[in-house]
């Protein structure tokens, strides 16, 4: 059996998955904004329960920082003081990992939407450790 009838059998037995994929794939997670993609990620890896802990959180920054215009950007993200960014969520290696995602991919592009599909694109799965992504502390 090949890989993708494995994958293919799965996608039929979870109702709306394809299109949550294609949302992933489009960059249209978080009502489009890489920003709160990259704060779910890092909020995600330190593997609490994604619904009860990461979600509010991800919400609660959201408007706070974003919403209000005072995080509008990756580059913003990345230069937001950490210590601030504390009072939402207390875990300073989440916030080191989502301000290091933010500076890389913002120097990949300008546009943050854009250097989030770059760097997917080019990404290695098999030598994650050697991306700059991927060497950054906490996300291997």
């Amino acid at each position: 059996m090949k890989l993708k009838d494995v994958v293919d059998s799965y996608m039929r037995k979870v109702s709306g998955i394809e299109m949550h994929c294609d949302r992933c794939l489009k960059t249209e997670r978080w009502g489009s904004s890489v920003v709160l993609m990259v704060v779910d990620a890092a909020f995600t890896s330190i593997g609490l329960n994604y619904f009860t802990a990461v979600v509010p959180k991800v919400e609660e920054f959201n408007n706070k920082f974003v919403s209000s215009g005072r995080i509008k950007n990756l580059n913003d993200l990345a230069a937001a003081d950490t210590d601030e960014l504390k009072g939402i969520w207390r875990n300073e290696r989440s916030w080191r990992a989502a301000k290091d995602i933010a500076s890389h991919l913002s120097s990949v592009k300008d546009n943050d939407k854009d250097a989030l599909r770059v760097w997917a694109e080019n990404a290695d799965l098999k030598n994650r450790g050697k991306d700059p992504i991927g060497e950054i502390n906490g996300i291997k």
